[in-house]
């Protein structure tokens, strides 16, 4: 007990002398010191990702500081954006009025919707109203496209849409398991998914698979066809929900209905398809995956890398011997890179994705061409980029 007495007497004697001199440290003084230190500690995390500590994809993805998107011409409140390819501009979801598109094998108009989820976000084309089209619905959101084919895929194709990424994305044993829970719930639910992690390019001289997770044509939730000189039903349309084919309680049915549409496609008559089945398992807005028990909810992310993914239809050569989805395979007829307003990527990337340049930038472009930037600059821009965020005390998980 006297020794213990003495260890306490020592312990106390030790803290006062701690006090005694932290309060020699002026509170400004030390508020500073400790905000420093918390900078100092996300730039260098910050820093080792950028400089190969475990990253899986180059520097222009890194998320982006809200400050970079203050002149978007988008909605204030959290919305969906969209970045066709080609480069069409900058799409977003509840458009006023339908987005027209143009690619090599396809042209229309598309609509993404959502709830509203502000004032800016709730009336769409002629009074179209999303808060109300969605109440009693368990849908979080749906897609509506009309196309018309410029060239149609050939008998010896196939055609599937869903997602995909740009490149190969490398993930923890955890993170594998909780793709493989998630890919099993959605294709029980829906049926006849394909999914692919990707090939690692750092392990293979052939050609790589991109993670890939798509469905055949038939998982879309309706389809109608227009004849050519005819006018196909606006994707706002109260009663659109009546018109054409539906999926729902008559899958086999419907799916016959799809091989039919499929050996009879062409030039010619518009074609608009309806998507909403997975929605209830793809919080697009939060960019999570939810609504499977036990592995969610979890961030996109996890699987994805960082924004963007990218939504596709494309048609695939069949081949018996080799079922992957390689892209040399593939003719795309849809491509658009989707991520969250709450989610973006970094501004230079989404220029890329849309065709746009900064101010700045076009004042470049009109003058002489610019250096390659040195490390120093780069560091410098990579500090500038991520200060905000290291102040405000976000990681990369947290976004």
């Amino acid at each position: 007990e006297g020794r213990a007495g003495e260890e306490g007497t020592m312990a106390a004697s030790a803290t006062e002398r701690m006090v005694a001199e932290i309060s020699k440290i002026d509170s400004k003084h030390l508020v500073v010191v400790v905000m420093l230190v918390v900078v100092a500690w996300e730039l260098l995390k910050r820093l080792f990702v950028w400089l190969g500590g475990g990253a899986t994809l180059p520097l222009p993805l890194l998320l982006a500081s809200p400050a970079e998107f203050q002149d978007l011409q988008v909605p204030p409140e959290p919305h969906v954006e969209i970045a066709l390819h080609p480069p069409q501009g900058l799409h977003h979801s509840n458009p006023t009025e339908p987005w027209p598109y143009e690619s090599e094998n396809t042209t229309g108009s598309y609509m993404f919707f959502h709830p509203a989820t502000g004032p800016n976000t709730k009336e769409g084309p002629d009074g179209f109203d999303y808060a109300e089209y969605f109440r009693g619905k368990s849908r979080m959101w749906e897609m509506r496209v009309h196309m018309n084919f410029k060239n149609v895929p050939r008998d010896d194709e196939e055609l599937f849409f869903g997602i995909e990424l740009d490149q190969y994305v490398a993930m923890s044993q955890a993170t594998k398991q909780a793709q493989k829970v998630v890919v099993a719930g959605i294709k029980q639910a829906i049926g006849g998914l394909y999914h692919s992690a990707g090939d690692d390019p750092g392990r293979t001289n052939e050609e790589v698979e991109l993670p890939v997770c798509v469905l055949p044509l038939w998982a879309y939730d309706q389809f109608i066809v227009t004849p050519e000189g005819e006018e196909p039903p606006r994707l706002w349309d109260e009663n659109f929900g009546t018109f054409g084919h539906k999926r729902y309680k008559r899958v086999a049915e419907y799916a016959a209905e799809i091989r039919e549409l499929q050996r009879n496609l062409s030039v010619g008559p518009t074609y608009t398809f309806s998507f909403w089945g997975n929605s209830r398992f793809l919080d697009v807005l939060n960019w999570m995956v939810i609504g499977l028990p036990i592995v969610t909810p979890i961030g996109f992310n996890k699987f994805a890398g960082r924004p963007p993914v990218h939504v596709v239809l494309y048609s695939l050569k069949k081949d018996p011997r080799n079922p992957r989805h390689l892209r040399s395979r593939k003719t795309y007829y849809f491509r658009g890179a989707v991520w969250s307003s709450q989610h973006r990527p970094e501004r230079r990337y989404m220029e890329l994705l849309t065709g746009q340049l900064s101010k700045d930038e076009e004042k470049v472009e009109e003058g002489t061409p610019s250096k390659p930037k040195s490390m120093r600059r780069r560091f410098n821009g990579f500090v500038q980029r991520n200060f905000t965020d290291a102040c405000t005390g976000r990681t990369r998980e947290s976004q």
